[in-house]
């Protein structure tokens, strides 16, 4: 019954570091409307990650890929790239390359509105 935006990232990524902070406004705007917000963070150790998160105050949910299963899964071998899931669970939108808040703004926004 959530918007979801999974977001494949690492912490020595400048690109990812710079979307970061968009993430964290668009979240703090809709979480209460239903969005969640999951970032996973490719293959970093876990002291580093954590000293990102709370550098950024980052309150969105992160989670540590070891393995870059997540970057396996979704065939990707570039960072960031995003996923969009709609309420209904059916991926909607997929991005390679930062993103910001006009851009979340005009295709996220919309599907906050959709009933599942």
């Amino acid at each position: 019954g959530q918007v979801v935006l999974l977001n494949n990232w690492a912490t020595w990524c400048p690109p990812c570091r710079e979307e970061m902070p968009e993430f964290k406004a668009y979240y703090e705007k809709y979480k209460d409307e239903g969005f969640q917000l999951v970032a996973v963070e490719a293959g970093q150790p876990e002291p580093e990650v954590r000293a990102f998160v709370e550098e950024l105050g980052l309150e969105f949910t992160v989670l540590l890929d070891p393995e870059n299963l997540s970057l396996i899964t979704f065939q990707q071998s570039s960072l960031p790239n995003s996923f969009v899931i709609d309420r209904s669970g059916n991926l909607r939108l997929v991005w390679v390359g930062t993103i910001n808040i006009p851009t979340l703004e005009k295709f996220v926004t919309p599907l906050l509105e959709e009933l599942p």
